[in-house]
């Protein structure tokens, strides 16, 4: 990613360790919170573009639409109800990611040996840098009224721009990265969002667009998690409470095998090799190697998958009814979005897999299950089948340019 020049903070521990130790066990107050917050940047987002007939079809271009809402929903966790829907807060959030790879790609062209000292004068990092500033101009009086709050005794936030600031104030940011000495400017918490932007927004955009795409080529299927959805809401009150998110396993096993079968990579994550080792077939693994684990050839697997080249939305919903069957109930937890195994590496594997996977799946099933008890979803005219991917070198993404035929129940 060329670090140096992009900035993005790659070796700051205080992200995973805040999104650990705060943001995953607070989901149970905080599901609420996204719940509205979905429903609000779907009256912005979705409502407008809308027929006045109820009876007709409107073509919306999803993916530009889910970016906002998830950087809306997402916004509201990060950075808070003061800035969520801040038009400055959200061209941050959905524009620096496509930015920060038009800088790496920019640094990537150029000699080695020249990046020193031409690097930095790229339009597109000094881009970056601009972000950032702009990013710390308006983040600056939402920290001082925070900490005039404190200052106050006032009850505190409960977001990820708090957890941050707590972190910085009480020195863990110190112990748990190389936060120096701006331990508590508001720069260094800007980058920090930023950053915090570029691991989720896009990431949780292509996943649902994906998911998307599929039900809008697949009526029978919106039926099925409509069926579903329905029934556990009136069980749980209409509330998308932890529990109720839970309960919706057809909807689990859709969004597993959505990205089972819709890579965003080709390799889940690399390690750099710190000592030479041999693996079991005698292949030696030299120190200073960087190796990557093949995501796409795991998923389509044989060994691992019956019948691996097929999309089935409730093969992951299948296999848990099998194991709990069986009495396997280890095996059944592994057909949950969230878990990782050998056999479902997207997330990562290990104690460095994905953090913030729980967040992102209960923010996409809440956004699916209010499009899918919402709206019916179709293809334009003329498609019959499932728009094709883009199919690039790290992986696969949706078709950004594509609409989708929405039509109000």
């Amino acid at each position: 990613m060329h670090t140096k020049y992009t900035l993005i903070p790659t070796h700051e521990p205080i992200i995973p360790h805040t999104v650990k130790t705060s943001l995953t066990p607070s989901l149970p107050r905080l599901n609420p919170q996204l719940s509205e917050e979905v429903q609000i940047a779907f009256s912005q987002e979705i409502a407008p573009l809308m027929s006045s007939s109820p009876s007709d079809w409107a073509p919306i271009n999803i993916n530009s639409k889910l970016l906002r809402i998830v950087a809306k929903v997402s916004g509201r966790v990060f950075i808070g109800p003061e800035l969520c829907h801040d038009e400055r807060y959200l061209e941050a959030a959905v524009g620096y990611t496509v930015s920060v790879m038009e800088a790496q790609r920019a640094v990537e062209r150029m000699n080695p040996w020249v990046r020193p000292i031409a690097a930095w004068r790229l339009q597109e990092v000094r881009k970056l840098a601009q972000m950032e500033r702009d990013a710390t101009a308006f983040l600056r009086p939402v920290v001082e009224a925070r900490r005039e709050k404190q200052r106050k005794g006032e009850e505190k936030d409960n977001d990820m721009l708090q957890w941050l600031m707590d972190s910085a104030d009480q020195g863990q940011g110190k112990q748990h990265g190389k936060w120096g000495e701006d331990t508590t400017t508001t720069r260094k918490l800007a980058r920090l969002q930023l950053a915090i932007s570029f691991a989720a927004i896009h990431t949780t955009t292509l996943v649902t667009t994906h998911a998307v795409y599929s039900l809008a080529a697949d009526p029978k299927l919106q039926a099925t998690l409509r069926e579903e959805i329905q029934s556990v809401l009136q069980e749980h009150k209409g509330v998308f409470n932890t529990s109720a998110l839970q309960a919706m396993k057809k909807t689990d096993s859709f969004l597993k095998e959505t990205m089972r079968f819709h890579p965003l990579g080709q390799t889940s994550f690399s390690r750099k090799v710190l000592r030479t080792f041999a693996l079991s077939n005698g292949q030696v693994i030299p120190k200073g190697s960087t190796i990557e684990v093949p995501n796409y050839a795991v998923s389509r697997d044989p060994e691992a998958y019956s019948h691996p080249d097929v999309f089935d939305p409730l093969r992951f919903y299948n296999l848990r009814n099998e194991a709990r069957e069986k009495g396997e109930a280890e095996q059944a937890a592994s057909g949950q979005f969230v878990s990782i195994n050998k056999e479902f590496l997207t997330f990562g594997y290990g104690r460095h897999a994905c953090p913030g996977r729980f967040f992102a799946a209960n923010e996409i099933k809440m956004i699916l299950a209010n499009l899918v008890m919402t709206y019916e979803m179709g293809l334009v005219e003329g498609e019959t089948e499932r728009y094709r991917d883009w199919d690039i070198a790290a992986g696969t993404i949706p078709d950004p340019t594509k609409d989708v035929m929405f039509r109000k129940l």
